[in-house]
């Protein structure tokens, strides 16, 4: 519990804290780009940006070339008057999920499901991973009137408040992915898996367990608002309703809801993995964004500009409904 309080305190004073200073602005501009192959399917974002602050310029006409080499990738971007830009990339075998299993579990006030997903292999140490949860609400009002909502929800992996001690910040690694663009402004977390997070073939994670409730309280101590080019984090955006999210109707008596979660699993490039984490470093590395430490958390493959080429293969399951005792009263 004290590792967690620890942490909790110096949140709290970043999200307390502001530090101006004056940045140098010198430096030529620079192509940013974001070439992702998802599910075979290549998406290419290309943008003028200056290489210290990272504010993106107006567009500028662009050239695209890209290759396949068996299962090598590899993007070549120029514009007149800058340095091509050029990376690559190598595209993960797709994800086999060969079994599924979830039961709900009781533990103090913690009323959770475990969910486990059973691989075809175990990961080793250089796979990497990711998943988004999807939840889809179906609220009834008592007016005969209905309304349904989607929300991001993370996994958990602690039970109860004695696990705090071994709560860690980096089983918590997100940024937004929307399938086309890294970090984008919509709040889509992606939440990075690694093989720490494997026993053998199996993931396991929990919905609604207590380290939910942890993060929740810190997502609503941290500033909102926009969070630069890294995009999204653990300290923006809602997880569900009355956390930060659009709520439901706050003028209407509701009778009756329905949950459903739909996810999808991902195996990420090295590529994509380390460019997400260091998107993830970014935000939330708040010695380093308040200056007290030197900021090393960028990370790039690409030769002549700024971002990344990476790829990711997934499987989406769902969505499904854990029913429960009393699953059709609202709480």
């Amino acid at each position: 519990m004290k590792k967690f309080l620890s942490i909790f305190t110096c949140l709290l004073l970043a999200a307390s804290c502001e530090i101006p200073f004056e940045l140098d602005q010198a430096g030529e501009a620079k192509i940013y780009v974001q070439g992702i192959v998802n599910n075979g399917e290549v998406f290419v974002t290309a943008q003028l940006a200056q290489p210290i602050t990272g504010k993106v310029q107006a567009d500028a006409p662009m050239e695209v070339d890209q290759a396949w080499d068996g299962d090598e990738f590899s993007l070549r971007v120029r514009t007149t008057g800058l340095e091509p830009v050029s990376g690559r990339t190598t595209v993960p075998p797709p994800v086999e999920i060969r079994d599924m299993t979830w039961q709900r579990v009781q533990v103090d006030t913690i009323d959770a499901v475990d969910i486990r997903f059973t691989l075809d292999h175990a990961p080793g140490e250089g796979e990497y991973y990711g998943i988004q949860i999807l939840q889809h609400y179906e609220i009834t009002y008592m007016d005969g009137t209905s309304e349904e909502m989607d929300v991001y929800g993370t996994p958990g992996y602690i039970l109860t408040a004695s696990e705090s001690v071994s709560f860690d910040l980096e089983d918590f690694m997100q940024v937004n992915f929307d399938g086309r663009y890294l970090g984008g402004a919509d709040y889509m977390p992606l939440t990075l898996v690694t093989q720490k997070q494997f026993d053998g073939k199996v993931y396991q994670f929990y919905l609604d367990s207590f380290d939910s409730s942890i993060l929740d309280g810190i997502r609503e101590r941290m500033p909102t608002g926009e969070t630069g080019m890294a995009g999204g984090g653990i300290i923006s955006g809602g997880v569900g309703p009355g956390s930060g999210g659009q709520g439901f109707d706050p003028g209407k008596i509701p009778v009756d809801m329905k949950t459903s979660y739909t996810f999808t699993f991902y195996r990420l490039s090295r590529e994509f993995f380390l460019y997400a984490k260091a998107m993830f470093q970014s935000n939330f590395d708040f010695l380093a964004n308040m200056g007290l430490i030197p900021a090393n958390f960028t990370w790039s493959n690409v030769e002549g500009g700024l971002g990344f080429v990476g790829a990711a293969n997934s499987v989406t399951l769902g969505p499904f409904e854990f029913p429960k005792e009393n699953e059709n009263k609202f709480w």
